[in-house]
């Protein structure tokens, strides 16, 4: 059990549908939900690795974590209301609540972080590939 106190972190999700989903792209044995959580803060980051947590950094995402479980993430609102996770696009804004657990990789990946509280601050739509995003202003004389 660890005994260190949560991080609170400000950072965008990416990648939401397998926060409710499997993701078997990479392994077909897959029984774990993620939820990758980008654009941390400087200060963030350095909060998380005093969880012992390794942060990772990629273009576009800028520092990251994932963090995975056996249990669907449910993300809320400011007020406590699900959001749904297939409405959340990459970028979409978040407060996360996060601690640490120690597992058998612990010594060569560092802890694992435990997203304990997803708040959507601000959602981003997601629009799948091929589909363009609509608005109902009549745009037709715009070049």
């Amino acid at each position: 059990m660890n005994d260190l106190k949560p991080v609170k972190v400000v950072g965008e999700l990416f990648w939401s549908k397998w926060m409710n989903e499997f993701n078997t792209k990479f392994n077909e044995e897959n029984k774990k939900y993620e939820c990758t959580i980008g654009m941390l803060s400087d200060a963030a980051a350095e909060a998380l690795k005093g969880l012992g947590i390794k942060i990772k950094e990629k273009e576009g995402m800028g520092k990251y974590i994932v963090g995975k479980s056996l249990y669907v993430f449910e993300p809320v609102d400011k007020d406590g209301n699900k959001v749904d996770v297939e409405a959340l696009g990459n970028g979409s804004k978040t407060i996360a609540l996060i601690t640490s657990y120690r597992h058998k990789m612990s010594a060569m990946h560092g802890a694992a972080p435990s997203i304990k509280k997803l708040i959507v601050t601000e959602v981003k739509t997601y629009v799948s590939d091929g589909e363009t995003a609509t608005d109902d202003d009549d745009d037709s004389d715009v070049l």
